[in-house]
């Protein structure tokens, strides 16, 4: 999320958006944001439901057993498709800005 911060500008000049989403409830994700100091928006999904329709729900993998999301990112163009993702089961592995911008630049 701070490597997302670190390369907003760059990926704002991209013309590209950055959003995060997870179950986490909106009280959890404003203070998230704040504490990291954040720019972009983090968006709660408690209901699964924008998780489901990207296919990443992690069933079980929550701390307490329940389910969260995948670590993942979709890179959407203008045209609403899908012209990138990555996606693990290890919420320590993310994929690094750097691979973002190098997939934004092959966007026409």
């Amino acid at each position: 999320m701070q490597g997302l911060q670190s390369h907003l500008d760059e990926i704002r000049r991209a013309d590209a958006e950055v959003l995060a989403i997870s179950v986490d409830p909106v009280t959890i994700n404003r203070k998230l944001a704040a504490d990291l100091g954040l720019a972009y928006d983090l968006l709660s999904d408690t209901k699964l439901t924008v998780i489901d329709a990207y296919g990443v729900r992690h069933r079980g993998a929550g701390i307490d057993g329940q389910d969260i999301a995948r670590p993942a990112t979709f890179i959407i163009d203008r045209h609403g498709v899908i012209s990138w993702r990555s996606l693990t089961n290890n919420w320590r592995i993310r994929v690094r800005p750097e691979r973002i911008l190098d997939e934004l630049a092959k966007i026409p």
